[in-house]
């Protein structure tokens, strides 16, 4: 069976997702995360892309991405080829690393791309890794980016999860008041 052609478009947003194969823990300490990461920063200068939002967990990850270009299928053939193979060559391993292909969704601006990003900021709190309270200091998500001003990256746009919380600013007021928000919408679950 053939698989079904991707959907590329320009300045298209995505959800993004994969885990590690059979579910497997890839990242597992703080180092495997941070190479995930140094990859997906790498991408997005590579591809033009913007980081909207995302979480890696231990045995998966979410983007949010929006591809000016229309480059989706290219950055994420290089995304995970570039970290399986760096992932191999410094645990001396070898073998699938992802379950696959990775699934990609395309978003509705207007109507999804609030909702999915409270979602993926909240990914570690309903994995119960943390609590609502303390996902400002959970380190490997867009969320940690939002509350670290200068530790930010040109390529990331928080003006989504911000604007769909009741059109908060990027400042230390605005932070606060999405923090309140996430922590009233994880009330409601």
């Amino acid at each position: 069976m053939a698989r079904s052609l991707r959907i590329e478009k320009a300045d298209g947003v995505y959800h993004i997702i994969n885990r590690g194969n059979y579910r497997q823990d890839l990242f597992t300490n703080p180092g495997t995360h941070q190479a995930f990461e140094r990859c997906l920063f790498e991408a997005c200068i590579k591809c033009g892309w913007v980081l909207e939002g995302f979480c890696v967990m231990t045995n998966h990850f979410h983007l949010v991405i929006r591809t000016p270009e229309g480059n989706l299928v290219y950055g994420m053939k290089w995304l995970q080829s570039t970290f399986a193979n760096r992932y191999h060559k410094f645990r001396k391993v070898h073998g699938k690393l992802f379950q696959g292909r990775y699934k990609s969704l395309i978003v509705e601006e207007t109507d999804y791309l609030g909702a999915l990003l409270h979602y993926v900021h909240l990914n570690p709190v309903r994995a119960g890794m943390v609590t609502v309270e303390s996902l400002r200091n959970y380190r490997w998500s867009s969320f940690w980016y939002l509350h670290h001003p200068s530790k930010r990256h040109e390529f990331m746009d928080f003006s989504g999860c911000l604007s769909a919380a009741g059109s908060l600013t990027d400042s230390p007021a605005g932070r606060k008041h999405y923090r309140e928000y996430l922590i009233w919408l994880s009330a409601d679950t």
